[in-house]
């Protein structure tokens, strides 16, 4: 069955769910967004550079999965699928992401990594409903303030990225319990972070850290800090070190 088949067959039984991963699909065509019946559509391992502006009419799409292609940029009209609980796209060629991302109010699961990000649309932090969100392996040089809106997250994933510095307003995630941040170059970390009440684990290998916060010993979850790889001329603080239950790695 040929691709404009499948297509004329999901719209005709009012396909919940479509998989076309695959394919070697380089253009997708506009009879897919004609299914307006879809709720999951995958795309992954596909050879797609782009993604239509008719994307934005598969309003009650609630997974959407285009990991493994060559997406070089997202379409605002991505903005209107204001039902969307997961949103896939790692392994792209993604530098930047269009504001209207903000309105994707429903996400709960987000992956961008492995792509080419080297900023973030402050209104990220607009996912408020956000659990989990990947953006390892990128090419991100800072995080906006505005993340420490994401009062939902519990994993956050930033290891491998260029991040000098990530904001103290990650104090305000009271949800957060894994914080992952190695192979960047940060030469300190914010001492906010002590406010963390659900932190279990924060890993910090291979950055530029002379020494740590003391405060991070008033995270009543933490069971693990790693340090692994970075000069820390001053040491782990006491504080840290003989705090019950707590393993550091360096």
């Amino acid at each position: 069955m040929n691709l404009l088949d499948i297509i004329a067959k999901a719209k005709a039984e009012k396909a919940k769910s479509l998989d076309l991963s695959q394919k070697e699909l380089r253009l997708l065509p506009p009879e897919l967004f004609e299914i307006d019946s879809l709720e999951e559509l995958n795309l992954d391992r596909n050879k797609l550079v782009e993604i239509p502006d008719e994307i934005g009419k598969l309003k009650n799409l609630k997974s959407l999965s285009v990991s493994e292609n060559d997406l070089m940029e997202l379409p605002e009209t991505i903005g209107e699928l204001k039902n969307l609980n997961h949103l896939y796209l790692g392994y792209n060629s993604l530098s930047e992401l269009p504001a209207s991302v903000g309105n994707l109010v429903n996400l709960n699961t987000v992956n961008i990594a492995k792509n080419q990000l080297l900023d973030l649309p402050k209104e990220i932090g607009k996912w408020t409903k956000v659990t989990k969100l990947s953006l390892h392996d990128n090419m991100l040089s800072d995080i906006p303030a505005t993340i420490g809106d994401m009062k939902s997250l519990v994993k956050l994933y930033l290891d491998n990225n260029e991040l000098a510095s990530i904001p103290a307003s990650l104090e305000k995630l009271a949800n957060l319990e894994i914080l992952m941040v190695s192979g960047n170059s940060l030469s300190s970390v914010p001492s906010e972070l002590g406010n963390l009440k659900k932190l279990r684990e924060l890993v910090l290998d291979a950055n530029q850290l002379s020494t740590l916060p003391e405060s991070l010993s008033q995270c009543d979850k933490l069971e693990t800090i790693s340090v692994v790889e970075n000069p820390m001329e001053e040491g782990v603080p006491h504080a840290l070190l003989n705090k019950k239950g707590l393993k550091v790695d360096q």
